[in-house]
């Protein structure tokens, strides 16, 4: 499993990490550390994950699950710094 250090090379400086299991979840949306602690501990992949998903098998056998959940209507997406 990679480290943070290799995660944060691939996913960028400023995402939030955090591990459940197997999985590293990466938090893409700058969330505050409750949510992190709530998104971790709720985290179940086959809640997350499809089996009748192709795109949702890569996924999981990666073992990195995204959040993003920027708001529908923000104008334009912008990174975290």
């Amino acid at each position: 499993m990679p480290d943070d250090d290799e995660v944060r090379a691939r996913w960028g400086e400023n995402a939030a990490i955090s591990r459940k299991g197997d999985f590293i979840l990466v938090h893409l949306d700058g969330p505050g550390e409750d949510v992190v602690r709530r998104r971790t501990e709720d985290f179940d992949p086959d809640d997350y994950f499809d089996d009748d998903c192709p795109l949702c098998q890569i996924q999981r056998a990666g073992r990195v699950f995204v959040f993003d959940d920027y708001p529908e209507d923000a104008d334009e997406w912008a990174p975290l710094e």
